[in-house]
Parts: C-alpha cells; sequence; structure tokens
C-alpha cells in the first residue's frame, strides 16, 4: 500500500471532523463505538478549538480532561463510554486539578530527548468531583522547578492508572514523592520507570481503602523507600477485600526497597538494591508479611543475591 501523502491525511482529517459533528453536533464527535475521540495539541492547538481532530486539536490538557468529563456526563452513550484523548507537544506545562472519568490519555510525539509527550506540574486532582478510571500512557511526567510530589490522589481517583510513563524527579529541586495516595482504591501502576533520587518514598500508599492494588513490573529509584504502604493502609471497605500486589518490579533504594506497614501487600517476584544493610528477616530492604512473600531477590551492604522471605521460612 502506497504511503499516505499530507494532502491525503489532510483530507482523512476534515473527514473525520465532518462525521463527528453530523454525528453528534458542534460540542462532542463521536468517532469510536467505544466512547468519544479528543485531540490535543500544544503547540499547534487552540483551546476554541472543537477537539475534534488534529487538524482542529485543543492546547491544553485541561480543557481536553474537561471536554471528556462532559461527554460521559452528556447522555445514555457517555455513560459507560469509555473516552480517547490523544496528546502531543513538546511539554504540556500544567498542574491538573481534575481528571476525567473513564478515560485514556495516551502520549504520543517526543519531548526533547525523550520519545514521549511531556506533562510538567504539581497533580492534585482531589475534591468533590469523581474522576475514576482515568488512566495515563506513554507520558514522560516531571515536577516543575520547586520539585514536590507529582501526583497526589484521593478516593475521587479510584482506578487511577500509569502505563508505559517515565515519571522523572530530577528538576532544580528534585521531587518529593512520584505518586501519593490517601484513600485511592484499585490504582495500577504497570511497566513504568520511576528515575532518580526522589527526596522521599517514591510510591507512598497512604491510610484508608487501597484494595484491588496493583504495582506490577516497575523500574524504580529513590532517595528513600521505594514503596511504602503505610501502617493504615487497608485493602478493604466494610467487609469487601480486595488483594494488594506488588510484583515484578526492579527498585534501586538508599533505604527500604518494599516498606509495607499494613502486611497485606502480596509481594512477589521483585529484585531489591539497597545502600542499607540486609537486616533481621530482610528488614533493611523489605518490610512486610513473610506469608504474603514470595520469590523476592535482595542485594543489599551486607548481603549479595538473598531471597525474601528465606526459603521455608514464615
Amino acid at each position: 500500500m502506497a504511503p499516505l501523502t499530507s494532502t491525503m491525511i489532510t483530507q482523512l482529517n476534515n473527514s473525520n471532523a465532518a462525521m463527528q459533528r453530523a454525528q453528534a453536533g458542534t460540542l462532542l464527535g463521536r468517532l469510536d463505538p467505544a466512547g468519544y475521540v479528543f485531540y490535543v495539541d500544544g503547540n499547534f492547538g487552540l483551546d476554541t478549538n472543537d477537539g475534534l481532530s488534529w487538524g482542529t486539536p485543543f492546547k491544553t490538557l485541561t480543557v481536553a480532561l474537561a471536554a471528556s468529563a462532559t461527554a460521559i456526563a452528556s447522555g445514555a452513550f457517555g455513560w459507560a463510554a469509555r473516552n480517547t484523548i490523544y496528546c502531543k507537544a513538546d511539554t504540556f506545562t500544567e498542574d491538573l486539578v481534575l481528571l476525567a472519568p473513564k478515560t485514556d490519555v495516551i502520549g504520543v510525539g517526543s519531548y526533547d530527548q525523550w520519545a514521549q509527550c511531556g506533562l510538567i506540574g504539581n497533580h492534585v486532582p482531589t475534591g468533590t468531583t469523581a474522576s475514576y478510571g482515568t488512566r495515563f500512557y506513554n507520558f514522560f511526567m516531571r515536577a516543575p522547578a520547586a520539585g514536590g510530589d507529582i501526583w497526589t490522589l484521593d478516593s475521587t481517583c479510584s482506578s487511577f492508572g500509569l502505563f508505559g510513563c517515565v515519571i522523572d524527579s530530577q528538576s532544580s529541586v528534585a521531587a518529593t514523592a512520584g505518586i501519593v495516595t490517601a484513600a485511592s482504591p484499585y490504582l495500577h501502576l504497570g511497566n513504568n520507570e520511576f528515575r532518580g533520587k526522589f527526596s522521599d518514598s517514591t510510591i507512598e500508599i497512604g491510610t484508608g481503602d487501597a484494595r484491588g492494588l496493583r504495582i506490577v513490573d516497575n523500574y524504580i529509584e529513590s532517595a528513600g523507600d521505594g514503596i511504602e504502604l503505610l501502617s493504615g493502609t487497608t485493602d478493604s471497605a466494610g467487609a469487601t477485600e480486595q488483594y494488594m500486589e506488588i510484583s515484578g518490579n526492579k527498585i534501586i533504594s538508599a533505604t527500604i526497597g518494599i516498606n509495607d506497614a499494613s502486611s497485606l501487600a502480596y509481594i512477589e517476584g521483585n529484585r531489591v538494591f539497597t545502600a542499607n544493610a540486609k537486616g533481621l528477616n530482610g528488614a533493611g530492604a523489605i518490610v512486610g508479611s513473610l506469608a504474603r512473600g514470595q520469590a523476592n531477590r535482595i542485594t543489599a551492604s551486607d548481603a549479595n543475591n538473598a531471597e525474601w522471605p528465606a526459603l521455608g521460612a514464615l
């Protein structure tokens, strides 16, 4: 098949936009049977555009998220839909205070030397507006120059996900944490890179409902703990228990690689490198329930390739 020319691509964009308007009016564009699709271009876009094609993209992610939230709430077609936002820019510099429910945000293009879309900010999407099920793919994320936490999530952000992203600590002041949560269940972090020396725990799961937590197949660096679950973390809401999983991660930390003070997470197949001494039962590198651990490896200042829990130990 011959490659598409620039003229053909423009025609397709115009055709898509026209089709979307014909189907759903001027506010929303129905392109995918699963939901609505919006486009954001931080260099070329305008927030006064309709966001329905690469020919008429929004400029900011904030406006695109608001459009997606409106589409979800607009009527029966949106209620069970899953929307998509495609984002292209060198970088978006925005502090996100609201997300969009049931929306996948997908980065395309590149940011400087990074082969991903950039997003810089301290994101605190908390408050009275629920944004369940927002998921980000293929972003390079960084704190602003002053550092701070990159993501702060609460119960309104249930089922939040990051997949295939780089979360980077290196700003003028090192970022404090990549993600801090409080009572935010069903968090899923998969195949991400948390790079650089976050000054506190890179991933902190706070007090409250964290059932369904999955931290799987990530690369994690930290000047503190790699992953920390506070003692008040729970895996249930009332009688509804959902297992929490930490598995397949590579963690390089100055202190404890996985610090599960709740003793509730299933910790399996992780590789931890720490400047700490291994300690009793591996507590300088991994803290958690021995009965919920399996096949983890530790390299510490006083141990090389040790297993946690030790074989047969409870």
